[in-house]
């Protein structure tokens, strides 16, 4: 007689098979709610099954934070960058989106997924 199922486990997700994800913070959108922001876009990715790897709040003094963010990414091999809100990405997902990498909202919720391959002129890690 043949079994109709497994009595074996199913197939774990190891931290190494969840998508890797980074929060973004911009102190200059956010203000004071910067650490709170932090805290709801950690814990976004987490609820989604990413692998959160870090938050970056880039520096007052960085001319461009969004570049900032992208050059961190692509030399973390990330493929998920999370935000609060769109502010954070100048109200465009295409920045993110078409430098190779799927961007998630906390609020509201939202999807926006690549629209092309790693770029690869991004500049990697940028200090």
């Amino acid at each position: 007689m043949t079994p109709t199922h497994s009595t074996e486990s199913p197939q774990t997700i190891t931290a190494g098979d969840k998508p890797k994800a980074i929060g973004f913070v911009r102190n200059d959108v956010s203000g004071l709610h910067a650490p709170r922001h932090a805290l709801d876009v950690q814990r976004h990715a987490n609820a989604l099954g990413y692998q959160y790897v870090y938050t970056i709040r880039p520096p007052a003094d960085v001319d461009d934070p969004i570049r900032y963010a992208l050059g961190i990414a692509a030399g973390l091999e990330i493929r998920v960058i999370v935000v609060f809100d769109l502010g954070h990405v100048d109200c465009c997902p295409a920045l993110v989106c078409d430098a190779g990498f799927d961007l998630e909202t906390v609020c509201p919720q939202g999807t926006w997924v690549r629209s092309a391959q790693r770029v690869p002129d991004v500049e990697t890690g940028v200090a």
